[in-house]
């Protein structure tokens, strides 16, 4: 068996394994959020999820992608026994994410105080959102699913995904039963967040303590210490990841106050219905990057080359299969979850989802931009797209409603992932002239070619 196709299977034997656990959290949370509209109605299901965007802006904005500092820089000592670097790294990766957390929840506060004046909220309302805004600092696990991916404990994620979502939905259910109000469903909300951190926490910490006889307060000893490019590394990637995710979130809350709660709330279940479509696809892109990378160390460039176009090609028939799914089945999906008629939902749905086919394409040729040193393109693509995106969504929502927002959304999308693909043809057309990825054989300076993982 050739090492690219080892590398194949392998990333679909762990994409497997965590699209199981998807599912089940898929499954769940299409009831719970049936319920909880059926118990709120639709008004105050969206100011709950006006409420959960805001929290969730705070936190994709302050966060930092240590997950992939810690594959990076982490695999060669972890894996060569130099457990006291690996601690380094670790201890530098938990540093990190621990002041964004407090970035987090300073953020989310100041995000509440100014936005809940333009829509016009109750006293009672800013409370709550207030009060949501606590658990912003539990929202994020980056060097938790480092180290489970790094350690190859991809059986974690879906168990702890799984135990969450169920977790939540019984929790749904009772609070339907009883007939509970907005600020209930907050507290389950935020304790379905605790309850996800603390199990990431928990599980990252015993193979820690397992494998490299390591603490949690151990990280806070050596605040200054940093390896050589690991911060310029940190910084790259997170940009370019935070403004992706925070854009979904500051996109709900334009079009709430634009359109008010009720669409916000159509806006953000179209979205998320077309997500959940794509969402198993999705899942090879946090398994890929750890795969590249091991190849990209073995200079393995036209294996690397490979198995990405191969994925590559298996998510563009996948793509079409998922579009007439949704145009046959979108507005039955959309009935089922809310309970309501709603006119257009199909269209909606269908330009949501193509705006997250154009994310799904994205996943393969991410990961190999990365790698290969093009992680510049990335971030200028998504900072360039998400200047244009805030005022076109915003003009077009107001013109054109919440079909000018599905169309704001799906150029942004579609912007984005034509930009990884002119990036991952460059990379192809120099290595078949050179058989390396650069022009003088080695990946480009904007990331640091010193650890590499393993």
């Amino acid at each position: 068996m050739t090492r690219s196709r080892s590398t194949f299977n392998s990333i679909f034997r762990n994409v497997s394994m965590l699209t199981l656990g998807r599912i089940l959290t898929a499954l769940c949370s299409f009831v719970y959020m049936a319920f909880a509209v059926r118990a709120l109605g639709l008004a105050d299901f969206g100011l709950l999820i006006l409420i959960h965007s805001l929290a969730m802006t705070g936190s994709t904005l302050s966060r930092l992608q240590t997950w992939q500092t810690l594959i990076r820089f982490g695999s060669d000592p972890f894996f060569d026994g130099e457990m006291g670097r690996f601690r380094q790294v670790v201890s530098f990766c938990i540093r990190l994410d621990g002041l964004s957390a407090l970035v987090a929840l300073a953020l989310s506060l100041v995000v509440v105080i100014l936005y809940a004046p333009t829509v016009g909220w109750t006293h009672h309302e800013r409370t709550l959102a207030l009060l949501y805004a606590c658990v912003t600092p539990f929202m994020y696990t980056g060097w938790c699913h480092g180290v489970l991916r790094l350690a190859d404990r991809f059986r974690l994620v879906p168990i702890t995904d799984g135990f969450t979502a169920l977790g939540k939905m019984c929790c749904v259910l009772l609070a339907y039963a009883l007939h509970l109000g907005v600020g209930w469903f907050l507290l389950i909300w935020a304790t379905a967040v605790l309850f996800d951190y603390g199990l990431y926490t928990t599980f990252a910490l015993s193979i820690l303590r397992a494998r490299a006889s390591f603490s949690y307060f151990e990280a806070f000893r050596h605040w200054r210490w940093k390896g050589e490019g690991m911060w310029a590394f940190t910084r790259g990637v997170s940009l370019n990841q935070t403004l992706a995710s925070a854009s979904t979130h500051v996109a709900t809350l334009i079009v709430g106050k634009q359109i008010g709660t009720t669409e916000a709330a159509i806006f953000r279940v179209c979205r998320q219905i077309a997500s959940g479509i794509v969402t198993p696809a999705q899942l090879i892109s946090p398994v890929l990057y750890p795969e590249l990378v091991k190849m990209r160390d073995r200079q393995d460039w036209s294996g690397l080359r490979k198995v990405t176009l191969s994925i590559f090609g298996i998510l563009i028939a996948l793509s079409g299969f998922l579009i007439l799914l949704t145009a046959v089945a979108g507005s039955h999906i959309f009935r089922a979850l809310l309970h309501v008629r709603v006119p257009h939902t199909s269209f909606y749905i269908t330009m949501m989802l193509l705006a997250a086919i154009s994310s799904l394409l994205i996943v393969p040729l991410e990961p190999l931009l990365i790698v290969t040193g093009q992680l510049r393109l990335l971030v200028r693509t998504r900072v360039v797209v998400t200047i244009f995106y805030f005022p076109a969504l915003y003009l077009l929502t107001r013109i054109f409603h919440l079909t000018g927002a599905c169309l704001a959304t799906l150029a942004s999308s579609a912007t984005v992932f034509l930009s990884c693909l002119v990036g991952a043809m460059v990379f192809s057309r120099r290595l078949g002239r050179s058989g390396q990825p650069g022009p003088e054989g080695a990946p480009d300076q904007s990331e640091p070619a010193q650890e590499g993982g393993r």
